[in-house]
């Protein structure tokens, strides 16, 4: 506690009244509003060159979605099944006459 850093004492500031001229506070501010305008122009072209952030979520399936899955994959076999009996059946059957 006994050193203690003195409290510390803000800058003087400079009084400027009376220092600048009407036309320098015009230049002032011109300048001051391109360098605003350039700052929005820049933080406008920024924006569309950061990639969008996707979020992907990795979730359990539901009872429903799992026999849905089960059904779907039965039929799907046995359709091809029934096509394949099908369709050996009837080609040995298929004549082709030439007149």
């Amino acid at each position: 506690m006994e050193e203690q850093i003195p409290p510390s004492q803000p800058p003087q500031q400079m009084t400027l009244e009376g220092q600048i001229t009407p036309e320098q506070l015009a230049q002032l501010k011109a300048r001051a509003r391109e360098i605003a305008v350039q700052q929005a122009i820049a933080q406008q072209q920024q924006v569309p060159q950061q990639p969008p952030q996707l979020v992907y979520l990795r979730r359990n399936l539901t009872v429903a979605e799992v026999l849905l899955i089960i059904l779907l994959s039965c039929g799907i076999v046995t359709g091809v099944q029934w096509t394949w009996n099908i369709v050996t059946n009837l080609l040995p059957r298929v004549e082709i006459k030439v007149r």
